[in-house]
């Protein structure tokens, strides 16, 4: 949580939505630790956190009227990979290189499990809120039937 209200302050998020932005790195981060309690591949359980980060930052962003961009931007900082890109170029310098390179493949997949997890809570989110615009107009529709 500390970490995401720290990014927070450090992206200029207003003030007066500091805490949600702490509890969505939050929930993110504890979603990510409950997959990896459950025996899931880390980068699987990376996907799981960025898309609940996403999904959460879409209803948020509506719901408090900001962008959505102040929540994941934030949100996604506990889960990326920073310690593994570290130590895998300390590989490398260390001559290393069969770990540099395990570990630099190993970064990859988390970064890109970040990218699909935010893609697809940004999808999930806009076929939800089509879904429910659509559901809308029928209902109207069928009101100025009758």
């Amino acid at each position: 949580m500390l970490s995401a209200v720290s990014f927070g302050i450090l992206s200029n998020v207003p003030l007066r939505i500091l805490p949600v932005v702490g509890l969505v790195g939050m929930s993110g981060w504890a979603i990510y630790q409950l997959a990896l309690v459950e025996g899931l591949a880390a980068s699987f359980a990376t996907f799981l956190g960025a898309t609940a980060i996403s999904a959460v930052s879409q209803i948020l962003s509506v719901r408090l009227r900001v962008p959505a961009t102040n929540f994941s931007i934030a949100g996604i900082i506990v889960l990326v990979p920073g310690s593994t890109a570290y130590r895998s170029m300390l590989s490398f310098i260390n001559g290393n290189h069969l770990e540099g390179l395990t570990l630099g493949a190993q970064t990859c997949l988390l970064g890109g499990a970040i990218a699909a997890g935010l893609i697809l809570g940004l999808s999930l989110f806009r076929l939800w809120k089509g879904f429910v615009s659509r559901h809308a107009r029928h209902a109207r529709k069928g009101a100025q039937t009758n």
